[in-house]
């Protein structure tokens, strides 16, 4: 019995030093906010000193002076010894990763003329009671580090013995966010095939003139590279200003219809490239259509959860990078619709790019408004991840093409010459 006792002691010990608390912080120009995630097991037994009581229960009795709690256990002090505020917002329980923990949001402000960036984390919750467990402390947002949320950097942990940790984020920069912040744009549009899309089948049409209702003849390259100009730029202003409205906080939109009005936009795009129904004002319904691809990117932003300084630079550098990574696209394409358009099977390429794109736009309204799921969006997904591939195959095609187009040319000319 005594050898059993000191087995499920030491099985217990091991599963406290498991189950360790995270402290998740995102540090800004003037406050760190941070998310403590706290196993229930553990904060159950700091508060109880029972083995025996039920987590939920003890959670749910003393809800009350669970702030208080968070207040008095968790500070932050500058390197001269001047405390932080405290201030305890939204406390729950959350299922997190292997099991139940409490979450509470703190938010840590300096004292005036102090910085957020360099600081002594102490955390005493649950440690004060439970004396082998550990708090795991990283960094998840930080703008000078280049950090948004998508992986979090350890920057140590603190224990009963060692309550304290030193931080000092002040090692970065405002180029390194803006640098990250602006390849996060670029990788957006990149795996945003959505928004590539609905770019691309605007421009399928842009090297023809309507006639009649009807795409005819090729445009001059001079007016085809206007007016491809021109819808870029559109989308561009389009998407500029929503992205800037619903980040700042000016503009909210559910995420929903806005993603049923993007594959619409797509859908509509694919129409017009079958058959001209909005001839010469492309560039004012790429515009009116960018507005709304504008309200999806600045999710991207709002998710980001900057202060107003952070946040007007990821503004900026998001936006540059979404727009270089278009610049590039078109750049990449453009070429050889255009040489292909002046060779023969044009037509077959403009209306077979344009009927996959609107069954994908259609397989995208169905499952983003109504929840059914559709094979050719995941198809569609699929398919953009071999872009290079795909790109290679245009290139050669629109060469091939226009090669052959020229030889017939030039032996029709032979003939008539001989004759």
């Amino acid at each position: 019995m005594l050898g059993l006792a000191l087995l499920l002691v030491g099985m217990a010990a091991r599963a406290h030093l498991v189950r360790n608390t995270a402290v998740i912080l995102d540090v800004g120009e003037h406050a760190v906010e941070a998310e403590i995630q706290v196993p229930l097991d553990q904060l159950s037994l700091a508060l109880t000193r029972s083995f025996t009581a039920v987590p939920e229960d003890v959670i749910r009795q003393r809800e009350a002076e669970l702030p208080g709690y968070f207040r008095e256990h968790l500070g932050a002090s500058t390197p001269d010894g001047r405390p932080f505020s405290v201030e305890v917002g939204a406390v729950g329980v959350q299922h997190v990763e292997d099991g139940e923990c409490l979450v509470a949001h703190v938010t840590l402000r300096p004292p005036s003329g102090a910085s957020s960036r360099v600081f002594t984390l102490t955390d005493t919750v649950v440690m004060h009671e439970v004396m082998n467990h550990r708090a795991l402390v990283s960094v998840r947002r930080d703008f000078h580090h280049g950090l948004f949320g998508e992986n979090q950097e350890m920057v140590g942990s603190v224990s009963a013995q060692a309550p304290s940790l030193a931080l000092d984020r002040t090692q970065g920069s405002w180029w390194k966010g803006f640098r990250a912040v602006f390849l996060l744009g670029t990788r957006h549009i990149a795996e945003g095939t959505d928004h590539l899309l609905f770019l691309l089948v605007l421009l399928l049409p842009a090297p023809l003139l309507a006639r009649a209702g009807s795409w005819g003849e090729r445009d001059r390259l001079r007016s085809s590279l206007s007016r491809i100009l021109g819808v870029v730029t559109a989308f561009t202003a389009g998407h500029s200003i929503t992205l800037a409205a619903a980040a700042l906080g000016v503009l909210r939109l559910p995420s929903q219809p806005v993603e049923v009005l993007i594959a619409v936009s797509i859908l509509v795009s694919a129409v017009h490239s079958v058959r001209p129904i909005f001839p010469g004002r492309e560039p004012w319904v790429s515009a009116a259509f960018g507005l709304v691809h504008g309200l999806a990117f600045a999710t991207v932003l709002a998710d980001l959860g900057f202060d107003s300084w952070a946040l007007a630079s990821s503004i900026l550098g998001f936006n540059l990078g979404i727009e270089a990574m278009q610049a590039a696209v078109v750049m990449l394409v453009l070429p050889w619709l255009l040489l292909w358009s002046r060779a023969p099977g044009f037509t077959v390429l403009r209306i077979t790019g344009a009927t996959v794109a609107g069954a994908a736009a259609c397989g995208w309204v169905l499952e983003r408004a109504l929840g059914v799921s559709s094979p050719l969006g995941p198809w569609i997904e699929s398919t953009a991840a071999h872009g290079w591939a795909g790109l290679v195959i245009l290139a050669t095609t629109s060469l091939g093409l226009y090669a052959w187009g020229r030889m017939g040319r030039q032996g029709s000319h032979a003939q008539a010459e001989s004759a």
